[in-house]
């Protein structure tokens, strides 16, 4: 006789498995946004191509139309994020018409190959120069950059420029039809969609917690495994909090519905983080997690009610993690109620939410030349490097030289950024070729396959060209290995030249980038950390006055978001002081600099929830906390002096992280935060 229970065991395996896998599909692409940009783009190019094979039938426009078209298809979707129609509609007719310029400049001037190359580099140097003053006119310069090489490639005649400007035009039309009417974006959907993500980061999360409860701990692997969900779940609610209607100074709204959901969507952050933080030192029980991962909301509330003192001891460990793993699940729950049924309030009154202000640019040292043309004179150079070498190789294929050595700078914060983007497109056009050469040789004789695969190559290469540069490369990469395939020129030969240009410009822009102009990491990590503590300084004093009773002020969880946003910022500057393989990324040297600032910022949100409108203290709480502000305050101060040898010094121990979460009952005291804080930066800030 078979034991039904033994039988059961293999399907709940499977069960779990199946679900974790779920959970980390869906935790991968928060709300949809990759997989919408990349059908924007491929769409886009569907459209406007088959436009252009119509034209077929009555008239053979040059291939420098359909190269355009598929050039603007793609930078006109990604590159153009302007916040109304009208301003979209703007940069598309303007990259258009750049794009439509430079091809008959370069197409003039291409016998002339000496005065081709010196107004390509004249190009360059615009196309750089202009991003100065926006998105828009980045969009417009790639366009421009591209446009110039296309012309000197495939030389249209000047009795064909108008075939030309026609495809930039249906280019232009199709992606603003795909991006604002066919796939618009969609705050409350995209919010809904985000939120199932943030369910699923939740849950592996929960589901690392139950394997540590059910095998007696966590290992060191799994406790850095956990810390990454915890840090990804802070990136995707960050994420979610952006489809919320904002303010005009881009906070967060005041009041009403709006205010609210992000208030509740901080409180369930909040909540997962201190549960967490608890778990560290004693374990929810397993079938209690369970019932979170399950939803089952009155099963942990009766376990939290269990827990209730009559007096005033304080709980043990274990029944605050009770308390606290239940406080997911109220803090979930509350969620689903403020956010309701569709259209929700939050969403039904408000207009188009404000852009997010760009990137801050890179520290440049001081010169006698203005730093507004040290980047267009670096790029150019590198391209002038890149084309020199590249023609040495091959009079024929030295445009990959210069496009590498152009794009490597492409938001590239410093010379290890640029040097670091280099190995990635060349590491990931190596595996391509190696890969699109087999693909090619497979797939030989058969046009619709490779057709098929071709634009599922460019769809995922687009999937991830805001995650991944090098995995982008390779799609991309094995894409244009299969286009020679079908246009019958792949050889070996064209393969090594590939590589070889590629290289050559990577060379180029890394040589460049460490020898003219450079950006050091360490300057520009410290301009980041200045920025950090600015953030964290300026919650503590909104703070402080708030406390001592002076009305008005900003809010202080909008506050503590910019600190979330400045950390984020601090992290990717500091990612290439840990070497070209993303030490951020494990528990490095930076690593370790790194998570005690991630903890002040917890910390910081604590100190936010625990300061609400209208607090009020008595006289001796006050005090106490005023007695903590002047020790953060000094530790900030002392951080901010050290700030440019702040990553170089010996790294913290592990008591930091310990201390940091020693307490795990709710905090709700705000002396309480400062004194974590001040103590997370006072054994972080290198000592003289």
């Amino acid at each position: 006789m078979t034991n039904p229970a033994k039988n059961a065991e293999p399907l709940l395996q499977r069960e779990r498995l199946f679900a974790r896998m779920r959970d980390q599909i869906a935790a991968g692409d928060p709300a949809f946004s990759r997989l919408r940009l990349s059908a924007r783009a491929i769409l886009s190019l569907a459209l406007s191509e088959c436009i252009m094979a119509l034209v077929l039938i009555v008239h053979t426009p040059p291939a420098a139309a359909f190269a355009l078209a598929a050039v603007m298809s793609f930078i006109c979707t990604i590159g153009v994020r302007a916040p109304t129609q009208r301003a979209q509609i703007v940069t598309r007719a303007l990259a258009a018409i750049a794009g439509v310029a430079a091809i008959f400049v370069s197409s003039q001037l291409a016998p002339m190959q000496l005065a081709a190359s010196i107004v390509f580099l004249c190009v360059i140097f615009a196309a750089v120069y202009v991003r100065r003053f926006g998105p828009r006119w980045f969009v417009v310069g790639m366009v421009a950059f591209m446009g110039y090489f296309l012309g000197d490639f495939l030389r249209p005649s000047a009795s064909e420029i108008a075939w030309v400007g026609f495809a930039a035009a249906i280019a232009a039309a199709f992606t603003h039809l795909v991006s604002n009417f066919i796939l618009p974006d969609d705050p409350e959907s995209d919010f809904r969609r985000a939120v199932v993500t943030i369910d699923r980061r939740i849950n592996l999360i929960l589901r690392a917690l139950l394997h540590a409860a059910e095998h007696g701990g966590a290992s060191e692997d799994e406790r850095r495994e956990l810390s990454r969900h915890v840090a990804l779940l802070r990136e995707t609610i960050l994420m979610a909090e952006g489809y919320i209607r904002q303010g005009e100074d881009g906070s967060l709204a005041a009041e009403g519905p709006a205010s609210e959901l992000a208030v509740t969507l901080f409180d369930l952050q909040l909540s997962v983080e201190q549960m967490v933080k608890a778990a560290r030192v004693s374990l929810p029980p397993a079938h209690l997690i369970r019932a979170a991962i399950r939803h089952e909301g009155e099963v942990l509330d009766r376990a939290a009610a269990a827990t209730a003192r009559e007096d005033a001891r304080p709980l043990r460990d274990k029944e605050m993690s009770i308390r606290l793993i239940d406080q997911v699940s109220r803090s979930w729950r509350q969620l689903g109620q403020t956010l309701g049924e569709p259209p929700s309030e939050a969403f039904v009154h408000g207009g188009p939410n404000i852009m997010p202000p760009p990137p801050t640019p890179p520290l440049r040292p001081v010169s006698f030349v203005p730093q507004t043309f040290q980047a267009p004179i670096q790029v150019t150079l590198a391209c002038a490097l890149a084309m020199a070498g590249g023609v040495l190789v091959s009079s024929a294929g030295w445009y990959w030289a210069v496009i590498t050595a152009f794009i490597v700078f492409n938001n590239a914060r410093s010379r290890a950024d640029t040097a670091m983007k280099a190995l990635q497109r060349s590491v990931g056009t190596l595996a391509g070729l190696a890969v699109g050469a087999g693909a090619a040789v497979l797939l030989h004789g058969q046009p619709v396959i490779s057709g098929i695969a071709i634009v599922a190559l460019f769809a995922l290469a687009f999937y991830f060209v805001q995650t991944a540069y090098g995995v982008m490369i390779f799609f991309i990469t094995v894409a244009v290995a299969l286009l020679y395939g079908l246009a019958g020129r792949m050889t070996p030969d064209i393969l090594v030249l590939r590589l070889e240009e590629t290289i050559i410009g990577g060379l180029a822009g890394a040589l460049v980038a460490f020898f003219v102009f450079p950006v050091r990491t360490s300057v520009g990590a410290a301009a980041s950390l200045d920025r950090f503590l600015d953030a964290l300084s300026d919650l503590v004093r909104a703070a402080h006055e708030r406390l001592r009773g002076e009305r008005g002020g900003p809010s202080l969880l909008a506050m503590s978001r910019r600190l979330d946003r400045a950390y984020a910022d601090l992290a990717i500057a500091a990612r290439p002081l840990g070497g070209p393989w993303g030490a951020v990324t494990r528990f490095g040297e930076i690593r370790q600099k790194l998570l005690p600032l991630s903890a002040a910022v917890h910390w910081a949100r604590v100190l936010a929830r625990s300061c609400p409108a209208g607090a009020h203290v008595d006289e001796a709480a006050l005090t106490r906390f005023e007695a903590e502000v002047v020790e953060v305050n000094a530790m900030i101060d002392a951080a901010r002096d050290r700030r440019e040898t702040f990553f170089e010094s010996a790294n913290p121990t592990r008591a930091i992280e310990a201390q940091a979460t020693a307490t795990i009952a709710r905090e709700e005291d705000p002396a309480m935060a400062l004194q974590a804080i001040g103590g997370l930066l006072r054994r972080v800030t290198p000592q003289r």
